[in-house]
């Protein structure tokens, strides 16, 4: 609270500042609305699935021994509602737009509609069947995901959701979290281990993304990630995602926030 008012005062005497010099004139940026076809691109390439790779956690044996299910279900329930937030979509629309031409959109749809496109969207979907298998991607498998920027995609999407909801845990006690003996030990270690635990899920998301996937169709993804066309793509991807990360996890976090004081006896500490 007292950050954003802040920040809103800040930003307040830059404007003033700037109305104050009248030296430089200012100029209105005006966003291109987003082409015709980027609505199917987002349907056909089932853009939004990584970010439904933020259950990996809710899958992990270890976080379901000291995690309550219907808080887990509650959980996912939220990631869910908050990945079909029509917002979401209206920010990526925008956002791919400015990268990518419609013929470049349309080369795009046109790989996701051909048989191999539909086989790696297959398996994409499918994570949650494979999230808890031990081995380890195949070596093409590790350079598509690679070519494709998921793994940065990920962490970053993992990060700042992390960062969000142990923000607003900071505002409860929830005596489930916090098992391990010492007061707040669960929260602690949370913010002392985010990256290495976030690391592992994202791990754990993509180990075994592409087992049931054909060499042949995965040297098809490869080809494709590495043309001209298919790099600015998954550039284009990514920076979306990354443009929607922070308020992603903000919006995941405020959707779990309510379910945290019936948590096993919780109480609220803090507003």
């Amino acid at each position: 609270m007292v950050g954003n008012m802040i920040a809103r005062t800040l930003l307040a005497l830059s404007f003033l500042g700037l109305a104050a010099c009248q030296t430089v004139p200012q100029q209105t940026t005006v966003i291109a609305p987003p082409h015709a076809n980027i609505n199917q691109l987002l349907t056909v390439s089932q853009f939004r699935t990584p970010l439904f790779y933020l259950e990996a956690p809710l899958y992990d044996p270890e976080v379901k021994e000291w995690i309550p299910q219907k808080f887990l279900d509650d959980v996912q329930k939220s990631i869910d509602d908050t990945i079909n937030y029509p917002y979401t979509d209206t920010q990526l629309r925008l956002a791919l737009s400015q990268k990518l031409s419609s013929t470049e959109t349309q080369q795009v749809i046109d790989f996701y509609q051909s048989i191999t496109g539909q086989n790696i969207l297959q398996a994409e979907q499918s994570f949650r069947e494979r999230v808890n298998l031990s081995s380890d991607s195949t070596a093409l498998a590790s350079e598509v995901i690679k070519a494709t920027l998921l793994s940065t995609l990920l962490h970053n999407v993992f990060i700042s959701s992390a960062d969000a909801v142990i923000s607003r845990l900071d505002s409860y006690e929830c005596l489930a979290i916090r098992q391990i003996p010492g007061s707040n030990i669960g929260l602690l270690m949370a913010k002392r281990h985010k990256v290495a635990f976030m690391e592992r899920q994202v791990q754990r998301s993509l180990s075994n993304l592409y087992l049931n996937v054909s060499d042949v169709d995965l040297q098809a993804y490869l080809q494709f990630a590495q043309s001209a066309v298919g790099q600015k793509y998954f550039k284009a991807r990514n920076e979306a995602m990354l443009s929607i990360g922070k308020e992603f996890g903000e919006r995941v976090a405020e959707a779990i926030a309510p379910a945290l004081p019936n948590c096993m006896g919780s109480f609220k500490v803090s507003s």
